[in-house]
């Protein structure tokens, strides 16, 4: 190389890196950064060709930022791309790029780097109430400061009016009270040196803090959404095991009204065998007490249920009472299930029902 990368314009940087053996995406980190502005300090460090492009990307984050030359070196030597960003996320913190050389060593995982770093980390979120000290202290001196200038700028606003009104008294025997007083004004400007010196850190120290606030928020913000967004999921999980259960309770209300209805057709003849059987071995009085006895639902009816059935039910109501009838149902409860305000759907729940009740003897 002729010129040293000092010496030579964007242009000759741009092509002197050209000629080097990059590949595409690593040349193109380069004429990012020499697009950007940086300086050849830092340029000097992408003479390694041998560089991952994450490690040259990770060290332009921190050329950008201005970290320094030192620790952008010191990410030119981390060639895992999230251990690097690990780094800039703690120098950006404000952690000391010596403590992070520290806590580094070749081969760390990423995740272990991180627990190292962490306890450093939350030491600087104990940093704003140092501030807030320091800051409380600048203040009370700069407001010190301003009553004492403002009492020297009265004295020497007084000094030069009176100098103006009086010109004859400042003769030449009082130079000595004129030299005085340029004594006093240079001892002036030295208070507001020190006066604007004070101000800049008391501004920095405020700066530093309200960064320090606004990450402490944005922290605070994150762990209020990962709250919410567990509470929301815990909500789902309780909402789907509810869901789960109940269609776990209508699969076994199914399962036993199937179980049922199979059964019916295998014990209705039995019934009927037997009903014969007492009726052939009993006498004609005895047959009709015991149909006497016996209630007949469907011939029995009440006045009414036949135009109910004809005219206000539609023909899934009708099928329902039909089913009603067929499985013994009484007049009452036929009545019941003739109301027209009810859809098919809910009678038939409510004949399964009187089913039920009427086969464990608590049907009325």
């Amino acid at each position: 190389m002729g010129k040293n990368l000092k010496d030579m314009t964007r242009h000759e940087q741009a092509a002197y890196f050209k000629s080097k053996d990059f590949c595409g995406e690593e040349l193109k980190i380069v004429m990012d950064a020499i697009a950007y502005g940086i300086s050849a300090d830092y340029l000097q460090l992408f003479e390694n060709t041998a560089l991952p492009a994450e490690t040259m990307e990770n060290m332009f984050t921190a050329m950008k930022e201005d970290y320094g030359v030192e620790a952008a070196q010191f990410l030119s030597a981390i060639h895992q791309g999230e251990t690097g960003r690990i780094i800039l996320e703690a120098l950006k913190s404000g952690i000391p790029l010596y403590a992070l050389k520290e806590a580094y060593q070749k081969d760390m995982l990423p995740i272990e780097l991180r627990e190292k770093i962490l306890p450093l980390m939350q030491e600087r979120e104990l940093l704003p109430e140092k501030f807030g000290e320091k800051m409380q202290f600048i203040t009370e001196a700069v407001r010190e400061l301003k009553e004492s200038l403002s009492r020297q700028n009265s004295f020497i606003e007084d000094l030069k009016k009176s100098m103006e009104e009086k010109p004859d008294i400042f003769s030449e025997p009082q130079k000595g009270a004129v030299a005085e007083a340029e004594t006093e004004a240079d001892a002036d400007m030295t208070a507001d040196a020190y006066y604007l010196e004070l101000e800049e850190q008391f501004r920095q120290a405020r700066e530093d803090a309200e960064r320090l606030l606004e990450e402490r928020e944005e922290t605070v913000r994150r762990l209020r959404e990962l709250e919410a967004e567990n509470k929301n999921l815990h909500e789902q999980l309780l909402a789907q095991k509810s869901y789960m259960a109940g269609l776990q309770e209508k699969q076994a209300a199914q399962e036993s009204r199937n179980i049922q209805e199979k059964q019916k057709p295998d014990s209705s003849p039995e019934i009927k065998n037997c009903q014969r059987q007492e009726a052939g071995g009993a006498g004609n009085k005895k047959q009709d007490s015991f149909l006497s006895s016996f209630s007949f639902p469907f011939i029995r009816r009440k006045a009414g249920l036949l135009e109910k059935l004809a005219g206000e039910l539609d023909a899934g109501q009708i099928a329902e009472i039909r089913l009603g009838i067929e499985d013994g149902l009484t007049e009452g409860q036929l009545a019941l299930l003739a109301d027209k305000a009810m859809d098919a759907e809910k009678i038939r729940e409510l004949r399964m029902t009187m089913k039920i009740l009427n086969e464990r003897g608590q049907g009325k």
